[in-house]
């Protein structure tokens, strides 16, 4: 694989806590603000110590003067309030993450003893004792307990003030824009006695953003619709926090001239037509949603331009943080600016190495899974070939079609597309020779999840959109952790998929539905067998599956079944079959498999997903002989 030109720094910014709530939601970065090697011992107050007038003999040295001590010391905070430290802060109770976040860069996290239930950086923080909610939903009696010598809060805290005064002295530090963040450092600075390592975190504060934004300067600028929520459909408009980052990462928020957190429509969005749109694992939309809704008319979704940032506090928290966030906008909008190192040598799934030695332009792919991570990482705009069975995104329906899928394809047209890249799985290797004539081919062959990560990451460092990949492995990740949180622990129970009914056929070991259903928290019954099994109706009921799960088009109904010999297993007798909404979702081995694996997972423990499927009711007449 390949090393990148250069790692410019990483994170992001954006406003208040209050949208952070809903969609104001890998780590990656390799060039995360260093932190100072400050810790407790280091003594904030100096000793005093002899003065040596100048060019006097040591015998003429004597101690004129002791320094004066640091501490008290009156500040005034961000709310123009004057509070005195009476002496070095050692306990500290932080009431908003973006503080616990700044003292971190200042070297001072170890004298953190409370925080939010907000606070997820650095990740250490999950060893703090947790306070309650932010600001002022924070529990009072929790943080007494602590015994802070300081407490740290900002305008969130506010309606309880008075009543944390009493506590201990409080802090406002509340920074509302990118300006105000070396002030945060600066005001922390001189509340710790840690002044010189404020001015450094400040310098490579500043250091990070002016990289990031230098290596865009000359992109051209890109129109970028970010999604707060979906329902209603907000945005953020000017003069906020998301909006001054799209412009440093070398975009322009196209509703620049709304202002704070406008609620938009969807005709408004499409005339405005975006380059990019930005979501967040929590703003209620996905990239699917967009894909197969009403913005797969914008120009981002017909060039794959939607992306997952994987974690919306890197914008939304005004720390020196947000540099991740801005970085990962960056690289979403303009990869060519951070670009892979070309020629190019990859091992691809079936061993072999394959050399590229440009960037990828123009893509052709023979499976329908890796046209959809294309999209995905957004390269979508480099394929300019497919399969008669590519389907989605909706918009490959434009795109030339080179025939059937595989060794089916029509090598003539694949010719004709002058391709510079030819994307295949195992159903290629029939005609990969042929292939090979005419561009390089890579193959990509998964087999299981783990392996789905491996290829969007492998396409990603190919195309040069490696940023993209990454942003889609994250989303993926998280998602697959949530669902097997959700189900670790519960009973498993016995599941038959039918793919096929006549004849009958179902998914063994190394299939996708087999992995899908142990993920979601089942036992497949036939597991035992290997691949794509041919099986008798008596073996299914000598297993007696507790749940039926049907494809799309397995050539039979759940109610279908109420008469047939399967109205015997439990799964029928107590209506729980149930039909997978799109067959791709669980065959394609590609981003949108997660979407299946939520699916299966609703089916089987409904009562952990808020799940309320409408069960099979067999009329009692049905016959069950099949």
């Amino acid at each position: 694989m390949a090393m990148k030109k250069t790692a410019v720094l990483l994170m992001f910014l954006m406003l208040g806590a209050v949208i952070a709530a809903g969609c104001i939601s890998s780590n990656g970065s390799t060039t995360t603000p260093t932190v100072p090697s400050t810790t407790s011992s280091e003594t904030s107050s100096p000793s005093p110590s002899p003065t040596t007038t100048s060019g006097s003999s040591p015998s003429e040295t004597t101690t004129t003067a002791t320094e004066k001590p640091y501490y008290p010391i009156t500040i005034t905070d961000f709310a123009d309030r004057e509070v005195t430290i009476e002496k070095e802060p050692m306990k500290v109770v932080t009431l908003a993450p973006s503080i616990t976040e700044d003292l971190y860069y200042l070297g001072l996290f170890d004298r953190v003893v409370g925080v939010t239930d907000y606070d997820d950086f650095p990740p250490e923080v999950a060893n703090v004792t947790r306070i309650g909610g932010y600001g002022q939903y924070a529990n009072l009696e929790i943080i007494a307990s602590l015994k802070p010598d300081l407490i740290l809060v900002d305008s969130f805290s506010m309606p309880i003030l008075s009543d944390l005064e009493k506590i201990a002295p409080v802090v406002v530090v509340d920074p509302h824009s990118l300006d105000d963040i070396p002030k945060a450092l600066e005001l922390l600075g001189k509340v710790f006695n840690k002044e010189d390592v404020a001015a450094s975190a400040m310098a490579e504060f500043q250091a990070g953003i002016d990289a990031i934004s230098s290596a865009v300067k000359d992109e051209p600028k890109l129109k970028i619709f970010y999604v707060v929520w979906n329902n209603p459909l907000m945005t953020a408009g000017g003069g906020t926090f998301i909006s001054d980052i799209m412009n440093l990462a070398g975009g322009e928020n196209i509703f620049a001239d709304a202002e704070g957190w406008p609620t938009v429509s969807i005709e408004q969005v499409i005339e405005r037509d975006p380059d990019v749109i930005i979501l967040t694992p929590h703003c209620g939309m996905t990239v699917q949603d967009v894909y197969k809704g009403e913005l797969a008319n914008t120009k981002a979704a017909k060039e794959g331009k939607v992306f997952v940032i994987e974690n919306e506090n890197d914008l939304i928290h005004p720390s020196p943080r947000v540099v991740r966030g801005l970085e990962t906008l960056a690289k979403l909008l303009h990869p060519k600016a951070f670009e892979t190192a070309y020629p190019l040598t990859v091992t691809d799934f079936a061993g072999r190495q394959v050399t590229i030695e440009s960037e990828p332009m123009r893509i052709v792919s023979l499976a329908p899974s890796i046209t959809e991570s294309l999209f995905y990482i957004g390269a979508g705009d480099k394929v300019v070939g497919v399969t008669d069975y590519d389907d989605f995104p909706p918009v490959v329906r434009n795109i030339t079609s080179v025939g059937g899928y595989g060794q089916y394809a029509n090598l003539e047209i694949i010719a004709s597309l002058n391709p510079d890249l030819i994307l295949v799985d195992s159903f290629s290797m029939p005609i990969l020779s042929d292939l090979e004539k005419i561009a390089p081919v890579v193959i990509v062959d998964p087999k299981n999840i783990s392996d789905i990560y491996i290829e969007i990451e492998m396409l990603g460092e190919i195309t040069n959109r490696e940023e993209g990949a990454r942003a889609v492995v994250a989303d993926m990740k998280a998602k697959v952790s949530y669902i097997t949180s959700m189900v670790n622990g519960q009973e498993k129970p016995k599941v038959l998929f039918i793919t096929w009914w006549n004849p009958l056929y179902v998914p063994g070991s190394g299939t996708f539905q087999d992995d899908l259903i142990k993920l979601a928290g089942g036992e497949n019954i036939f597991s035992d067998m290997s691949g794509w099994a041919q099986v008798s109706l008596e073996q299914v009921l000598e297993r007696n599956p507790e749940i039926i799960i049907l494809s799309a088009h397995a050539g039979i109904t759940a109610e279908d079944l109420c008469n047939t010999e399967l109205a015997n297993t439990d799964a029928v007798k107590n209506g729980r079959v149930y039909t997978i909404s799109d067959d791709n979702l669980v065959s394609r081995p590609g981003p949108r498999i997660v979407y299946g694996l939520e699916e299966i997972a609703e089916f089987l423990h409904p009562e952990l997903f808020n799940y309320q499927p409408q069960p099979l009711v067999c009329n009692a007449a049905s016959s069950a002989s099949g």
